[in-house]
């Protein structure tokens, strides 16, 4: 065999080597800090300090017996279910006037709506703050307030929610939507009962994401929340000027924990609509 022919049976082994190595070191680089931080969430010591010495449920305990820090996880978990709820309607809505209705500047319309999720966190918060921190409704001050947050939230929300859904939408044979208004189906009716569930994995990937990005956002947060409001990781960062104590591994774990709960989910739901289509 020349040399030509030995390089170019070797070419594929390197190529394969190559992405095998280039893999694990990103699976490594992912999943170090998670492990890390489980870790560290069993610490004894008073402080984060590693390696760990003695191993301990003390710190859960700790957090789980806190009002303080349940509030702050009741209130973060409050505030992702109303975001998943306020940005997944609006995106799919506004996904499914992009792809059945001609809209007059469409092109710019886009770019509007996927415009927040460029925009610094600290802009939104401020801007947000600013433009809605005055506003009450009768006694009941808007600053401060989860609903605040929510929309706050929902605009980094939305816009995935409407490039998710816009995606999703156009796999749909409009074959399928047009004989639903020819057997007598209303628009809304259509939309419901026939477009909806076609389009399920994407509703529920659309909410879970939603949901994990209020769930982890934190400059917003922190611009919008008060003591009675702040969610976990506003709380997280303050304590964390105060005193780093494996309360805050505590919280990752409880952060990371819910992320990998949400993929799952989305993961269960997709492979459960693939068995229903190769019936």
């Amino acid at each position: 065999m020349s040399d030509h022919a030995i390089r170019r049976s070797l070419e594929p082994l390197m190529f394969r080597a190559l992405a095998i190595a280039f893999t694990l070191f990103i699976i490594g680089y992912i999943l170090v800090p998670i492990l890390v931080t489980l870790v560290m969430s069993f610490n004894d010591a008073a402080m984060i300090r590693f390696p760990v010495n003695a191993w301990s449920w003390r710190w859960y305990a700790d957090f789980f017996g806190s009002g303080q820090w349940t509030d702050a996880l009741q209130n973060s978990i409050m505030i992702a279910a109303g975001t998943a709820l306020i940005s997944t309607t609006a995106g799919i809505l506004c996904a499914w006037a992009f792809q059945r209705f001609p809209i007059p500047g469409r092109d710019a319309l886009y770019v509007l709506i996927m415009l927040p999720l460029f925009m610094p966190g600290v802009v939104l918060g401020l801007g947000v703050a600013i433009a809605f921190g005055g506003l009450s409704i009768g006694d009941y001050a808007f600053y401060g307030s989860r609903p605040m947050v929510m929309l706050a939230h929902s605009l980094w929300a939305m816009p995935l929610v409407f490039m998710l859904m816009e995606a999703t939408f156009r796999t749909i044979d409009n074959r399928v939507v047009e004989a639903s208004y020819d057997l007598g189906g209303g628009p809304a009716r259509t939309f419901v009962e026939i477009v909806l569930p076609m389009v399920s994995t994407g509703v529920v990937s659309s909410l879970l994401f939603a949901f994990v990005i209020s769930l982890n956002e934190f400059v917003m947060a922190l611009f919008l929340t008060d003591r009675d409001t702040q969610t976990l990781p506003v709380l997280m960062w303050l304590s964390l000027r105060s005193a780093g104590t494996p309360r805050l591994a505590v919280a990752s774990v409880i952060l990371a924990l819910t992320v990998f709960a949400c993929l799952s989910l989305i993961m269960l739901w997709y492979i459960r609509q693939l068995r229903k289509v190769s019936r």
